[in-house]
């Protein structure tokens, strides 16, 4: 195979990768977050929970009803980063108005700069017994 050929064939499954990436489901990128995650050095992990408890903080003191329910059923937000650490899609499992909206308030924002992009990241509500 020549070097054009080559080439084209490697463009041709990158851009199968982002067309199946861009398709999978809640399941397939909550490996994905996983999988990222575990890849980062100590310092970039800190860094990524730091940016998304800023953001999600924020989401949440925006989106809690008034009053404040007594229970809040836990919910997981898959964020897909870009080069920039851009929020570019979202994946969500958990479908209370909370959810939805801590949801949304992800939706744009720039969180860290990821080592590789895509990168995926996961936000996780959980209450503490």
């Amino acid at each position: 195979m020549n070097a054009q050929a080559e080439e084209g064939t490697m463009l041709w499954m990158v851009m199968m990768a982002q067309a199946v990436a861009g398709d999978a489901g809640y399941e397939q990128v909550r490996a994905l977050a996983q999988r990222d995650e575990a890849s980062l050095a100590p310092a970039a992990y800190t860094e990524m929970l730091d940016s998304m408890s800023r953001v999600g903080g924020a989401s949440f003191a925006r989106c809690m009803p008034t009053p404040a329910p007594e229970t809040l059923a836990p919910f997981t937000v898959v964020l897909q980063l870009d080069a920039q650490g851009k929020v570019v899609r979202t994946w969500r499992e958990g479908e209370e108005a909370v959810a939805r909206c801590v949801d949304a308030g992800f939706a744009g924002k720039t969180l860290f700069v990821p080592p590789k992009a895509p990168f995926h990241a996961a936000f996780e509500f959980q209450v503490q017994p």
